[in-house]
């Protein structure tokens, strides 16, 4: 009887361990996640609803495809990332339907040095191709830039800002041309367990459109976790975002989920 006693303490203590060990992947995995320039493999998804817009009736809808991967170096990290939605636009007019199809690819690869301080920074090429499947969901353009990403991160705390900045130099001559920002800032403190609260806006910028209409500045944010599906890492998350500041045609707000399966980290 008392080695029965002494075999199922044994087992507790093994299960607690486990549990321990597990909530701790989870906390340092959310930490990782949340820093753009970590040295992982995943493939974030984001679900975005746009809300309020005065050009139709009904919700939009876009799946964001956000794949990164990271090669670590002896001195440096290369990042690769790439962006690829698919859309769903409703109807503007009675006599036409919803417009769906695939917007644009853009691809950055970011060189960011090990031995740095505090603040931890990649720099890279950017470039846009005009893959969209229908003229409204693309610029019809080549465009090319620039991408910088500042990190700071300590103990629950973590600060970003990724800037990505491109100018068409060719493509469909009859298309505007390209000149165009995109900042994406974030704010999140890590609650523990896996459990995350952020704000992570985008924000956009058209240098071509008229004044007024240039800025689409977004305000909201909402909560991540990070769970393990078995042993496959998964972050979960649901944000909502206001445009307080948006062109005419933007829609009011934005629902947001996101999905981030983790391949090697």
């Amino acid at each position: 009887m008392k080695q029965l006693k002494n075999i199922l303490l044994v087992l507790v203590i093994l299960a607690n361990s486990q549990f321990l060990i597990s909530q701790s992947q989870e906390e340092a995995l959310a930490q990782k996640l949340i820093n753009p320039l970590a040295n992982i493999s995943a493939l974030p998804v984001q679900h975005n609803i746009g809300i309020g817009s005065p050009v139709y009736e009904g919700a939009s809808y876009t799946m964001s495809l956000q794949p990164m991967i990271g090669t670590e170096y002896k001195n440096f990290n290369l990042l690769h990332r790439g962006v690829l939605n698919t859309a769903y636009f409703p109807s503007i007019s009675t006599d036409l339907g919803p417009t769906v199809g695939i917007s644009d690819f853009n691809y950055s690869i970011l060189y960011s040095p090990k031995k740095v301080g505090s603040i931890v920074w990649g720099a890279g090429p950017s470039i846009s191709m005009p893959t969209a499947t229908e003229s409204f969901l693309g610029t019809g353009k080549w465009s090319a830039g620039a991408s910088m990403i500042f990190v700071y991160q300590k103990k629950k705390w973590t600060f970003d800002m990724v800037f990505t900045q491109t100018i068409s130099f060719a493509g469909d001559q009859e298309r505007k041309d390209v000149s165009s920002l995109v900042a994406q800032t974030l704010a999140a403190y890590n609650l523990g367990k896996g459990w995350m609260i952020n704000t992570f806006p985008t924000i956009k910028a058209d240098w071509t459109a008229p004044n007024g209409q240039q800025w689409t500045m977004p305000v909201g944010g909402g909560i991540n976790k990070v769970a393990f599906l078995g042993k496959l890492p998964v972050s979960f998350g649901a944000q909502y975002y206001y445009n307080a500041i948006r062109p005419d045609l933007a829609p009011k707000g934005e629902l947001r989920f996101t999905t981030t399966i983790v391949f090697n980290k």
